[in-house]
């Protein structure tokens, strides 16, 4: 007689709704933005979690943050002798530690008449990231956005003009965002700073700065690095644009004024402004060099920095990607990770690990690629003035979200 067995008991899962509320707090935090998203239209008891700001908040802080790259790809014939010349300005954010690159944001338009490597020369331009927003600009017109939500709002007032971005902020204590920006007037280079989301503008007054640093603004661009803006712990940080390196420029974005940080080391040197442990790092290499050195900045008042690493580089490896030695590197996240920009013809870019292992090699899938000073990290909190701008306006944005 054949033998009877029972069928193994129905394993059932626990319902969502007998699930502790602080183990359903733990999951949603660790999940992406676009997955937040999507949770919301599960119940009740998760949407009152993802849309409560104390959430919201603690979920950005858990955001990785990803560098952002700029580059221009064809859409028509490039270099065929037609005279199609539209071209897609792309932006993409890339993830060291996944070594993954994900699509943010792109703007399809026409190749200026006189292409060059400059940002200025194009129709659509990245000018700063705060908290997860962008500020952009296309076609002279400038716009705060939110990729991870695909909001975004005109900012007043609506066209550049002569105007040059500076930077973009959170000011501490009115938590307002507000901008930075510069002009020349008279030869000589006004600031002036904007409030998001309202026509409130205002220009700044130096007199409480030293002669040397007035007469140091009033060159603006052609002293400092305006347009590359690295923002760490409240304060924007800027590169001189020539001369060598002994000081870098910092605005205090509470205070609203402008003071010197001493750097390192004076120096020529290929020079990269970072975060690292928590603070504002730099890297510095010579051009085609084999070694990159990298300096933390240990107190930020006494401007005391401490020399943290060294890494080598394979140089041999290196020059088979690029004949003529004129390569670029780069120490561009916290973990050290190091990217080689190769400038030969084909443009090559290598990442390095801070031991100098050689982690992955890439070929942009266009051109003009730019490896930008600023840093997404992606963010859900709501803001007023993406309100303001559904209310007021259901024009569709002359921009395309990433995928």
């Amino acid at each position: 007689m054949a033998e009877i067995t029972n069928p193994p008991p129905e394993r059932r899962g626990i319902p969502l709704a007998d699930l502790p509320e602080e183990l359903v707090l733990d999951i949603l935090l660790r999940l992406p933005p676009k997955s937040i998203l999507q949770c919301r239209a599960v119940c009740k008891a998760w949407l009152c979690i993802t849309t409560d700001r104390t959430f919201l908040l603690a979920h950005h802080g858990r955001q990785p943050a990803q560098r952002l790259l700029s580059f221009v790809r064809n859409v028509g014939s490039y270099g065929s002798g037609t005279d199609l010349r539209v071209v897609d300005y792309c932006v993409e954010a890339i993830d060291f530690r996944t070594r993954e690159f994900r699509s943010v944001v792109r703007f399809t338009g026409n190749t200026p008449a006189y292409e060059s490597s400059l940002e200025d020369d194009y129709p659509f331009t990245i000018h700063a990231a705060c908290d997860g927003l962008l500020l952009m600009s296309c076609d002279d017109s400038l716009y705060i956005c939110n990729p991870a939500t695909r909001q975004w709002a005109l900012v007043c007032p609506p066209a550049l003009g002569d105007h040059k971005i500076a930077g973009l902020y959170v000011h501490g204590p009115s938590a307002e965002y507000r901008m930075l920006s510069y002009r020349d007037i008279d030869r000589t280079n006004k600031f002036f700073i904007n409030t998001v989301g309202s026509d409130s503008v205002r220009c700044i007054t130096f007199g409480s700065s030293s002669v040397s640093m007035r007469k140091w603004l009033a060159r603006g661009s052609k002293a400092t690095e305006f347009d590359r803006p690295f923002l760490s712990h409240g304060k924007l940080h800027w590169l001189p644009q020539s001369n060598p390196l002994k000081n870098i420029l910092v605005f205090d974005t509470v205070a609203e004024e402008f003071s010197w940080l001493s750097s390192p080391v004076v120096t020529w040197d290929v020079v990269f402004l970072l975060e690292m442990e928590g603070t504002l790092a730099m890297s510095k290499s010579p051009t085609a060099g084999s070694k990159v050195d990298l300096w933390v900045l240990q107190d930020y008042k006494s401007a005391i920095w401490v020399h943290r690493y060294q890494i080598e580089l394979p140089v041999a490896e290196i020059c088979l990607y690029d004949k003529h030695e004129s390569w670029m590197s780069k120490v561009v996240s916290p973990e050290g990770d190091v990217l080689v920009d190769c400038m030969d013809r084909l443009n090559w870019h290598l990442h390095y690990d801070i031991e100098g292992n050689l982690l992955r090699k890439f070929l942009c899938n266009g051109r003009l690629l730019h490896l930008t000073t600023h840093i997404l990290k992606e963010s859900l909190v709501p803001h007023a003035f993406f309100q303001m701008q559904e209310d007021g306006s259901a024009h569709e944005p002359p921009f395309f979200w990433g995928l």
